[in-house]
């Protein structure tokens, strides 16, 4: 082999190794010669090849490129959708933790507050019942909630989860001030704290938007309180959490309250694209919720609830009354309800959109005749909120509230703690009866006696 010939042996090798940009240069360095017999003439076809696919290849590196790098216009989670495949180690709580107490307790799992013995660390274990679900659906959970914890307004989940003879555990930090649903008074809370609890968790929920994924559980019992004075409250419980568009069925074992019209009108078992919009309907009612003490209606359908169509009446602009139970509120405040809580999911807003309104006034204060509270108007220089008086009165603690109350709903019949239509049903009932075993004999002799009592003294 000539010194030409090895030259051009080694310019080809390098042509093959390099790519299209080595290759644009050797062919500027060659020339047709005689000299350079079949190796010219496969550096011509390497040349010709080159410039044929130039496009082909190119859009075949942008091609692979694209799988590492992230799209401008979607805006995904990355690594967060990823579920990986965890061997859960096996344990007892006694291995590690002692066992304080229950904090709740629930369908699927109970609450524990414990103490890790190796660090001396007051957490949180979430002990999901290994019956009702599977290793794969808690390994979800936990790996959403770890995912999202360095968000400050969501709960934060420690790298540590394991699984014993009856459950699935994992751990999370401690609310020393229980949820929402302990925490809120007979009429709600007062604007100020509202207001901070919405702007938190329209955070929190945004930021899991921007991550493509939807919480679908939202309600009072998932929001829980590090703070009393509502500065720092924290989203939790990621059991039905989804990445948005995937089909789902509907959540069970929820408020009917919370759950958003078009998922009502499903059938048993149908499966539905999850999208962010029942987050946004669910915050809509809870906003409501923690202003009032009250949900706004027993569940969001036109034949059955009144309170709902009436609503949706004014929300369609049918009628320019405001329905009673939204009287409190103010005009600002109406037009964020209707942007939440408009029938249509597609039509509803983002839930940030409730930042927009912070430095409104939302409840109008009204003096009230309510026996149970007396609300108080500030004056012009105070902060523009509601004062409810005796709102605190006897409070007990978590546990010992929720027992007594379903006690009392339940010596009721009420299905639900919330079911304002059926509890009114009950006293009107109970008042009938009080009249129909009334004795008008008895009465006047009553009222004779006291008579004649006031006219001794």
């Amino acid at each position: 082999m000539t010194s030409i010939e090895k030259r051009l042996s080694f310019r080809v090798l390098k042509v093959t190794s390099d790519g299209s940009s080595s290759r644009s240069s050797n062919n500027r360095s060659f020339r047709r010669t005689e000299k350079e017999g079949s190796a010219s003439n496969l550096i011509r076809r390497l040349s010709s090849k080159s410039e044929k696919d130039a496009g082909a290849s190119g859009s075949n590196l942008n091609r692979r490129l694209s799988i590492y790098k992230k799209p401008d216009n979607i805006i995904d989670g990355g690594v967060i959708h990823t579920i990986p495949d965890i061997e859960l180690p096996s344990m007892n709580f006694s291995d590690q933790y002692n066992i304080e107490k229950t904090l709740a307790e629930g369908c699927f799992a109970r609450i524990l507050l414990a103490v890790h013995r190796p660090t001396n660390t007051k957490v949180v274990l979430k002990a999901v019942h290994a019956e009702l679900t599977n290793a794969k659906d808690f390994i979800r959970e936990f790996h959403f909630n770890y995912q999202l914890s360095h968000h400050r307004n969501i709960l934060s989940a420690y790298n540590v989860c394991f699984k014993t003879k009856d459950y699935f555990v994992y751990a999370a930090e401690y609310a020393p001030h229980g949820d929402l649903a302990t925490n809120l008074g007979a009429n709600g809370l007062h604007e100020t704290a509202c207001k901070t609890v919405a702007e938190q968790l329209s955070s929190a929920l945004g930021f899991m938007h921007s991550k493509n994924l939807v919480h679908r559980d939202l309600k009072l019992e998932n929001v829980l309180v590090f703070a009393p004075d509502y500065s720092r409250v924290k989203l939790c419980d990621f059991g039905k959490t989804t990445k948005k568009g995937v089909l789902v069925q509907k959540v069970k074992h929820t408020w009917i309250t919370f759950v958003a019209p078009e998922l009502l009108e499903m059938v048993k078992n149908e499966r539905f694209i999850c999208k962010t919009s029942s987050d946004v309907w669910q915050f809509g009612i809870l906003l409501y919720t923690i202003l009032t003490g009250t949900t706004p209606w027993s569940s969001a359908d036109w034949m059955k609830d009144n309170n709902y169509c009436t609503f949706m009446k004014y929300e369609q602009r049918k009628t320019t009354k405001v329905p009673e139970n939204y009287k409190r509120f103010s005009a600002r405040l109406m037009r964020c309800f209707r942007k939440y809580l408009t029938h249509e999911p597609d039509d509803r807003c983002k839930v940030t959109e409730v930042t927009k309104y912070m430095k409104d006034r939302w409840v109008e204060c009204k003096i009230t005749s309510s026996k149970s509270a007396t609300l108080i108007c500030p004056k012009e220089d105070q902060d523009s909120v509601c004062v409810y008086l005796n709102q605190r009165e006897g409070k007990l603690s978590g546990d010992e509230n929720k027992m007594r109350f379903k006690r009392l709903m339940s010596s009721y019949g009420l299905e639900t703690p919330l079911d304002q239509t059926a509890a009114r049903k009950r006293v009107i009932d109970w008042l009938s009866t009080c009249d129909n075993n009334f004795d008008r004999e008895i009465e006047s002799l009553f009222v004779v006696d006291i008579e004649e009592n006031q006219q001794q003294r």
